[in-house]
């Protein structure tokens, strides 16, 4: 039901209220943000979905430097310049905080693998495991406060305001402006709640039993979502085996590469749409 409720959210949000001829290309990419399917909790959906943000706002960047665009927003009032100006210092900041926590995962799943490694090449000795036992239960603190980061996150994301109100003014330009750099915000909303949702991943308890992480069983992980999600199936588990941990380990960094990437070329675009923000009130 929230997945739907997130894809209905998208589509609604990319439709323009009022088109105007100046921006049709923005609408053209916030319509093409809209067919990305991020509903999936997948890191290859959401990855798509921020690399779709990237060339929105490629766009945008685009949209601020046309005359006819600053032309308008030099003439509308403080209140809505100041609406967007707060948006994109919050959306730097959950960017910036996700791009973060992303490094340290994947800084904690590469140290996870190498006491794995150890401990297979001491072949069980104390040493190797009582190592691997403080690396997993270091893992463990890792991911509990990470969801407690993404919860902050996810409560700044609902206080930023992105088309929840509309603009009534005879100057039609100027209220398809408005409209659709509201509607850019609210897409970014939307693909950074999907983003902060996989990186919190399931609400649980996982308990750092190293007997249970090591017990050579097959998994049962057939209701984990996610990358992050099925990682911390496997280790709060009964029934798995070194090569089982160490194989979702490895999923792990691997998606993860794509994040830091997106993350850290949004968050410079971001920068640069707030910019141009700046740059239409001083003049």
């Amino acid at each position: 039901m929230a997945n739907m409720i997130i894809k209905k959210h998208i589509r609604s949000i990319s439709l323009p209220s009022r088109s105007h001829p100046s921006t049709s290309g923005i609408d053209e990419a916030l319509n093409k943000v809209k067919t990305i399917n991020t509903t999936k909790s997948s890191s290859e959906s959401i990855l798509t979905g921020l690399a779709g943000l990237e060339e929105l706002y490629d766009c945008t960047d685009e949209f601020l430097k046309m005359c006819s665009t600053q032309r308008v927003l030099s003439s509308v009032g403080s209140d809505f310049m100041e609406e967007m100006l707060d948006g994109s210092l919050r959306l730097m900041d959950i960017c910036s905080v996700s791009r973060d926590l992303m490094v340290e995962t994947r800084e904690h799943a590469r140290y996870l693998q190498s006491c794995v490694r150890r401990k297979k090449v001491a072949g069980g000795g104390r040493g190797g495991g009582d190592q691997l036992d403080v690396a997993v239960s270091g893992y463990v603190k890792f991911r509990k406060n990470t969801r407690k980061e993404t919860k902050k996150l996810l409560v700044s994301l609902k206080s930023i305001d992105g088309g929840s109100s509309s603009y009534d003014h005879d100057d039609e330009h100027l209220v398809a402006v408005i409209d659709v750099m509201r509607r850019v915000v609210s897409v970014s909303v939307v693909l950074l709640n999907s983003l902060l949702e996989f990186l919190s991943g399931r609400q649980s308890n996982i308990k750092s039993k190293l007997a249970s992480v090591l017990k050579k069983k097959k998994c049962n992980l057939e209701d984990a979502t996610n990358e992050l999600e099925t990682l911390d199936s496997t280790i709060r588990g009964d029934s798995c085996s070194r090569d089982d941990l160490q194989g979702k380990l490895e999923e792990v960094e691997m998606s993860i590469g794509g994040f830091e990437k997106n993350l850290e070329g949004l968050f410079r675009r971001l920068i640069r749409t707030r910019t141009s923000l700046l740059n239409i009130i001083s003049h």
